[in-house]
């Protein structure tokens, strides 16, 4: 017996170093593929940036003029001509994109968290800029908007070069001068460079874009750079326009001109109402009007209907398809939103604390996934059925596979309205929640990246602590399962106004989720009451122990509703761009298509039926049919895949289902918790770790926790909460990243989770 154990002993160790190696090859080709692929998305990024900076010249004119009339021939003619040349790059990022998200899906994660940031911050988490306008810049940021006005400035001089000299030297008409027609050249080299920013604009709203999802920017950062594009592209489009009436004003036929809609030109009144419609979105959307009169910018901005319409009838096919990718990304984003919230989800539970925050537990399908710092948009139309409204999840994804949890607090008038149907579902007891819900995401980052440090430093005001309640159970539930590779030392600094917000932090039970947790990791909570001086005594005129502080801190009880175990039938639909990369790159191929098909099938049908060339058509229909070939090729051939994908996910739901044991969900470690910890030794805030009457001195504390580093070390720095407090974080990053890095060797890598609108 010992000769064959010897014998199959070293057998069994070959078959395991052998079974290693293949999954050390798979790994290695997996990452090699990985950047091959990234590699090839830089360098025809970099093709595509370098194209449009060189249009400008009169060499590449010549030669771009030349290719242009060699690919008339070609289907589609120039329409089709301008959306490869300028719509091309984009269309390979996007296949490439999705190429780079399922490899990414399919690569093992415990290798993305093994390697810790070290040393100084990288260049997009070190801020540069902290107050302005624009808000908080990194460096990354202020690097690509000098290299993005670089290539703006290049392109309208040599501009200027080129049609000045024209001005002065080809014939122009009787009523025109020479400044007029230097002045209308301008106009239309700044439409033309407008036009190309439009294409961009509409790339960070695309919720689910795949493009920024491969570069792992989420929405709710990718909306700052649609702000800063949407400034800049109505600067441009107003100039355009002003640059065509000052000179029609001054030549004495500035109204005929305005109304004017030629068949065979560009339609000047049709861009008259698109830059109306344009101003009006751009005006309500000034921080100060939007913050004061959110409903009024919200309804507003629902002029880009008018906008592109307007426009597509302004410049015709073949300009407006230069605009084709960014405008079809987000059509396909906005069509899978609205299938995605037709579906009623179900409320699982709720829970009411005395302040007035409220906790939706909501139904979520098993095969969703989402990460810790997600966020969902939530519209309730009991209350308003256009409102969306965005709320971060307060949640981890090992709380439990079917369910998510969001934190709210009234703020408005909807938020109050919701607090109430709350208030009556928990006096009722096991009756379900009185309103509907539907619910689109999750979105976010594509992986946890808070865990690729050390040390983490959240700092929260209000009802910005929500991710981070996310966060801290997650970082429980990890350390559970005794994962490898988390954050050690976890500190949250939280600011609140009154003493009852700090009941936020009794939802969650360190000891049910992860016992013994503070043998694990250091968790470390500061709170900051800023508008009581002191603790608000149980009884007026008393001393208070130590034990009734205490009390003070755990004396309200929650009030949860039963669990309605009909609601998890009614899940949160798989539809989303998060969801699955395979069928949504499928969407995104047939969409694609579709619209070549219609197009197409346009242009042979008219010349078919009229035997006539296309181009006989009015320039301002072919707009038309081209942006209504858009909005069909997606409705039509991209439904067509959803629905298959609604279809397969129902088929292997039931077959789940029907080879599970039980369909009815498990509480999570949390869920039944009706009132906080029973000792102060299992809260997360208590007296020892609460101030009164002040702000939090970021400077002692960012100091505090650079002494506590390693040289080299990396803190990240997570901050949610007003623009007050991002800027104040921002600039204690940034200090001790340059002034300070010298005396204590380690860097701060702000990252904001902040959702502003």
């Amino acid at each position: 017996m010992r000769e064959v154990n010897l014998a199959e002993e070293p057998l069994l160790k070959k078959e395991d170093a052998e079974e290693h190696q293949q999954e050390t090859i798979r790994e290695m080709g997996l990452t090699v593929a990985e950047w091959a692929v990234r590699v090839t998305m830089c360098a025809v990024f970099f093709c595509g940036v370098a194209f449009i900076a060189l249009i400008s010249t009169q060499s590449s004119r010549e030669t771009l003029v030349w290719l242009l009339e060699h690919m008339r021939a070609y289907p589609l003619g120039l329409t089709g001509a301008f959306l490869l040349l300028f719509g091309g790059p984009f269309l390979v990022l996007v296949i490439f994109a999705i190429i780079s998200l399922a490899m990414s899906s399919s690569s093992n994660k415990t290798k993305a968290i093994k390697k810790k940031v070290r040393g100084r911050s990288s260049l997009q988490n070190q801020p540069i800029v902290v107050e302005g306008l624009l808000g908080v810049m990194s460096a990354a940021e202020l690097l690509w908007i000098a290299v993005f006005m670089a290539i703006f400035t290049w392109m309208v001089v040599n501009y200027m070069i080129r049609d000045f000299h024209a001005a002065e030297t080809e014939p122009r008409e009787d009523y025109e001068t020479v400044w007029g027609r230097k002045v209308k050249l301008e106009g239309v080299r700044l439409g033309f460079i407008g036009i190309i920013c439009l294409n961009l604009l509409f790339l960070p709203v695309s919720r689910g874009s795949v493009l920024f999802r491969s570069i792992d920017i989420p929405f709710e950062h990718a909306t700052k750079y649609h702000v800063w594009l949407g400034h800049f592209v109505m600067t441009l489009f107003t100039l355009h326009g002003l640059f065509f009436i000052i000179p029609w004003y001054f030549e004495g036929h500035l109204i005929a001109r305005l109304l004017s809609w030629e068949p065979y030109e560009l339609a000047i009144l049709p861009g008259v109402i698109a830059l109306v419609a344009g101003i009006m979105m751009w005006v309500t959307s000034l921080g100060w009007v939007r913050q004061k009169f959110f409903e009024l910018f919200f309804y507003t901005h629902q002029l880009y209907i008018v906008f592109m319409v307007f426009m597509a009838l302004h410049v015709g096919d073949f300009v407006f398809s230069i605009t084709f990718v960014g405008f079809f990304l987000f059509v396909f984003d906005r069509f899978l939103r609205f299938c995605q919230s037709r579906s009623t989800v179900g409320v699982l539970s709720v829970k009411l604390l005395p302040c007035g925050t409220y906790e939706l537990v909501l139904a979520k399908p098993q095969g969703l996934k989402y990460h810790a710092l997600s966020f969902v948009f939530i519209n309730v139309p009991g209350i308003s059925s256009l409102q969306w409204h965005p709320f971060s999840v307060s949640s981890s994804p090992y709380d439990g596979d079917d369910r998510l949890k969001v934190l709210i607090k009234p703020y408005g008038e909807w938020t109050h309205q919701l607090q109430d149907a709350v208030s009556a579902a928990v006096t009722r007891g096991p009756c379900p929640f009185g309103q509907q819900v539907a619910v689109e995401g999750p979105y976010g980052h594509e992986s946890d990246y808070f865990l690729q440090y050390e040390t983490l430093l959240m700092v929260a005001g209000g009802i910005g602590v929500s991710p981070f309640v996310a966060i801290i159970r997650d970082l429980l539930q990890r350390y559970q399962r005794q994962q490898n590779h988390l954050p050690t030392d976890v500190t949250l600094i939280w600011a609140v106004k009154k003493s009852e917000e700090l009941q936020l932090l009794d939802l969650v039970s360190p000891s049910s989720i992860c016992p013994q947790y503070d043998l694990k990791f250091n968790l470390k909570v500061h709170t900051f009451v800023t508008q009581e001086a002191e603790p608000v005594p149980l009884e007026s005129g008393r001393q208070t122990t130590d034990r009734q502080q205490c009390d003070m801190f755990k004396k309200s009880r929650i009030l949860s509703s039963l669990y309605d175990f009909e609601a998890s039938k009614r899940p949160m639909s798989i539809l989303v761009g998060t969801s699955s990369n395979l069928w949504v790159g499928i969407g995104l191929i047939a969409s694609m298509l579709g619209y070549w098909f219609l197009e197409n099938l346009v242009v042979y049908s008219y010349e078919g039926f009229y035997h006539h060339s296309y181009n006989t058509l009015p320039l301002w229909a072919r707009g038309l049919f081209n942006i209504m070939s858009i909005i069909l090729g997606v409705v039509c051939f991209g439904g067509s895949v959803i629905a298959l994908w609604s279809i397969w996910y129902q088929f292997s739901k039931q077959k789940t289902e029907g080879d599970s044991k039980s369909t009815q969900p498990l509480l999570d470690a949390d869920e039944d918790i009706t009132t906080v910890a029973n000792e102060c030794g299992d809260q997360l805030v208590h007296p020892s770790n609460t101030q009164f009457g002040h702000r939090p001195d970021l400077k002692e504390l960012f100091e505090a926790c650079a002494k506590r580093q390693r040289a080299g070390g990396n803190v990240g720095v997570l901050v949610c909460g007003p623009e007050t407090l991002q800027t104040s974080v921002a600039e204690n990053c940034r200090s001790f990243n340059t002034t300070y890095y010298n005396t204590y060797k380690v860097g701060f890598s702000y990252h904001s989770v902040s959702f502003d609108l």
